[in-house]
């Protein structure tokens, strides 16, 4: 709503007061904005609808994160019921166990390296399948099988595959070369997690290009052909820019479901070796279900909840000033022309 104070100290509403209503529906008095009861009904109306997603969002979100502070402040477990208030000290242990600082060091290596990666692949394969065409429905069909594996499932055939006595090691003793043991190297391990994570989750991003290519006015493309732009020129300077906000999104998406990272962990590498492979969830279900360190586990969650929340607002400032910078810029050229 845009509010217009009047010009009169008291009176009604003026034409320039947006409220979605005819008639004197609200006045202005000792500087105090007044709406009558049909309006306040109106309101009161349109609000409810969203008193399930907060009574969804209180039970579901704020309690729970509520519950988890009060254990990060006590020390114990389940099994004994009984915990000891201790304050700070599960934070200041998480922040100097080694174990945490490798995990943390371990998630953003695995961040910095797969959401490029990723985010390049599903750009890649989008351009070649986003023509309708056969060979594209094809493609889409194979594109789209590992997202109806699950991640357990899939772990299981990447470690068959990578194992000793596996396809792969065959292939290098047929071709005369050494076997490989992938998954006890700190180095191959990491890899294999990696290539599993782009495997599963990396043809979701294909798709979500794909329709936004799709989706593109065909203005804007044959003008650029017509100018003589080829297709890196055409891919640079107009498809990707046209399609921002998907990037945005999946961007977005893809830095919180690596910080997430667990179940590829825990099937492949549990792990190891010697915690190459360990990302902050799998430390923290460690620590929670393994050792019963519940208060640990607690203000390890805590800490990465908060480092999530600092990188998704760091990432929302930096687009945002991006695009007010770019604002400025057509404000200024609108001004000058």
């Amino acid at each position: 709503m845009v509010f217009k104070r009047p010009d009169r100290k008291r009176g009604f509403c003026s034409e320039g007061l947006n409220l979605h209503c005819k008639g004197p529906s609200a006045v202005w008095e000792d500087g105090v904005f007044i709406m009558n009861k049909r309006k306040w009904k109106e309101y009161a109306v349109s609000y409810s609808f969203l008193l399930p997603f907060a009574v969804f969002f209180i039970v579901f979100t704020i309690v729970p994160i509520g519950y988890v502070f009060y254990l990060s402040l006590h020390d114990g477990n389940f099994l004994q019921a009984q915990f000891e208030w201790v304050g700070l000290k599960n934070f200041k242990d998480v922040l100097q166990t080694p174990d945490f600082q490798n995990a943390f060091k371990n998630t953003f290596i695995y961040m910095l390296i797969e959401v490029p990666v990723s985010q390049f692949l599903g750009i890649f394969f989008a351009l070649l399948i986003k023509k309708k065409t056969r060979l594209s429905h094809a493609c889409e069909v194979i594109y789209f099988l590992p997202m109806l594996i699950s991640m357990v499932v899939a772990s299981v055939l990447i470690s068959y595959i990578l194992s000793n006595n596996g396809p792969l090691n065959m292939l290098f003793q047929v071709l005369g070369m050494k076997p490989i043991s992938w998954l006890n190297g700190r180095f191959s391990a990491k890899m294999a997690v990696m290539i599993l994570e782009l495997w599963k989750g990396g043809t979701f991003f294909v798709f979500v290009y794909m329709s936004a290519m799709r989706s593109l006015p065909a203005d804007c493309l044959e003008s650029s052909r017509i100018d003589g732009a080829n297709v890196v020129q055409e891919t640079i300077y107009v498809v990707l820019p046209l399609i921002r906000n998907a990037i945005i999104l999946c961007v977005t998406m893809n830095t919180i479901w690596q910080f997430q990272i667990f179940e590829s962990v825990y099937m492949l590498t549990n792990g190891g070796p010697l915690g190459a492979t360990q990302t902050v969830i799998y430390e923290i279900y460690q620590y929670s279900f393994k050792y019963y360190r519940v208060g640990f586990g607690a203000a390890a969650s805590l800490v990465f909840l908060l480092v999530i929340l600092l990188i998704y607002g760091l990432e929302n400032l930096l687009l945002g000033e991006r695009d007010k910078s770019k604002r400025r810029g057509k404000k200024y050229e609108q001004i000058q022309g």
